[in-house]
């Protein structure tokens, strides 16, 4: 299968990353103890052959599979899953997703440097095969929870012998040292053009296996990449030009799919070392000023909802409106700020990854908060990985 994934992904270790291109190839290499079901997204077995959850609801234990392996033959023990959980609260790696362990007994501390022994937190490995974690409350969405990337295992021995288990960016990640569980194994990484994967023949589940290999094409132009589909290049896109939605929607429909993705597709992160955005009330004056129907439906043709709060809409979860559109309000308040129709408050700088659908809804709310309060805003973009660099530092 010929796959694009939007643009080159900062690496491939699934406890350093925080990206979509990325998380889409580790997917495929690597598997956590459970799995999402494709239709349900209900945890099915993964690693994990079964799970029980104590009566209190605080008690996780997982049996891992007998036929568990890691591609090099190595077999899936619960102590790579405890060092690797280990290894992501290690505050000197600096896993951005570290926090997605917090709802586990002393894993916090741990992080922050506040507890030093990892055995007094509450992931245990009982035997080679049972791994128990006991979580700080009961947690209804705990299992869903495994299916994220974090909490994924890596082949500690590898990670250790390619620069060791506490240093992101190291050479395990590359193809010829890569050793994975998943479904499919890492054959090829050429930077800006094509990632590789084929077939497992460890993986437990691999007569359910039905792709050959798959192969990934990082682009950024989404020009290209529909030209790409449209001549068969690529198989599948998780992406068109806005220009050309209607056309697929309207003359294409045998192949335009619209789904649920649950996920906040853009937000924007404020820095607060800037005086001015420090106000909170200049940045609800942002937040007001914002047509995000308008932003939906109009500028990216439908293909996205409106965010009025951060966690998107899903079964048993409705979103609150937190965030409505209402311009006259955020005029008093910038004025109330010292800022009235703008005047004396300081340019504001959007960075965003290069991309031409994140360019446009970058222009478009550069014409918003021009056009609605008066505000000089600027625009700067830069390739994912150097993107990712200048917004950590």
């Amino acid at each position: 299968m010929h796959l694009s994934i939007g643009t080159e992904p900062s690496d491939l270790d699934p406890q350093t990353v925080t990206g979509r291109p990325e998380s889409t190839v580790i997917r495929s290499l690597i598997e956590g103890l459970v799995i999402p079901d494709p239709k349900t997204l209900e945890p099915q077995p993964g690693q994990a052959e079964s799970w029980e959850i104590s009566e209190d609801g605080r008690v996780d234990t997982f049996r891992l599979r007998e036929d568990a392996r890691w591609s090099n033959g190595d077999p899936v023990t619960a102590q790579d899953f405890l060092g690797s959980w280990k290894r992501r609260l290690t505050p000197s790696l600096g896993a951005e997703y570290a926090y997605n362990l917090y709802l586990v007994e002393g894993a916090e501390a741990y992080h922050k440097g506040e507890l030093t022994d990892f055995e007094k937190t509450g992931f245990k490995a009982l035997d080679a095969r049972t791994l128990q974690v006991t979580l700080v409350n009961p947690t209804g969405y705990f299992v869903q929870l495994l299916t994220h990337y974090s909490w994924y295992p890596v082949h500690l021995a590898t990670v250790e012998k390619f620069g060791g288990l506490s240093r992101k960016g190291t050479a395990w990640t590359r193809a010829e040292n890569y050793v994975c569980n998943g479904p499919f194994v890492l054959t090829a990484w050429r930077p800006n053009q094509h990632i590789d994967v084929v077939k497992s023949p460890t993986y437990w589940g691999k007569d359910a296996v039905r792709l050959d290999g798959v192969r990934f094409y990082p682009i950024e132009n989404t020009d290209a990449e529909e030209r790409m589909f449209r001549t068969g290049q690529l198989d599948v896109t998780y992406g068109l030009p806005l220009s050309k939605i209607d056309h697929y929607r309207d003359e294409r429909g045998d192949v335009l799919r619209l789904d649920p993705f649950l996920a906040s597709a853009y937000y924007h992160r404020l820095n607060l070392g800037k005086p001015h955005l420090s106000d909170p009330r200049v940045r609800r004056v942002l937040a007001l000023a914002i047509d995000r129907d308008g932003l939906a439906y109009e500028v990216q043709r439908g293909v996205k909802l409106s965010a009025h709060c951060f966690t998107p809409e899903m079964p048993g979860f409705k979103a609150p409106q937190l965030f409505p559109d209402d311009v006259e309000t955020a005029r008093a308040l910038l004025a109330e700020a010292g800022y009235p129709e703008g005047e004396g408050l300081p340019p504001i700088e959007i960075l965003y990854p290069t991309s031409d659908t994140g360019r446009i809804v970058c222009e478009a709310l550069q014409a918003m908060w021009r056009s609605n309060l008066g505000i000089d805003v600027r625009l700067y973009n830069q390739e994912w990985k150097v993107y990712w660099d200048t917004m950590n530092n």
